[in-house]
């Protein structure tokens, strides 16, 4: 589980003999919690692990984004 954008087949996880690499993109706070968890966690936990954190804090200004 990653959260670069530049994924392409091996790039994170190594081909083998068994399975081609693959890797699945996700937020950073579901990587976290996976990480902490060590597996993919559920909706509830999600939900339950992120109750009143204001995730949106980090989004870049709207008003930077927009070309005016």
């Amino acid at each position: 589980m990653v959260t670069s954008t530049r994924l392409f087949q091996g790039r994170v996880v190594e081909d083998s003999d068994r399975k081609k690499g693959e890797s699945l993109l996700s937020s950073t706070p579901v990587v976290v919690l996976s990480a902490v968890l060590g597996r993919t966690p559920s909706l509830e936990e999600y939900k339950t692990a992120v109750e009143g954190i204001d995730l949106t804090i980090l989004a870049p200004p709207v008003k930077e984004l927009v070309a005016g």
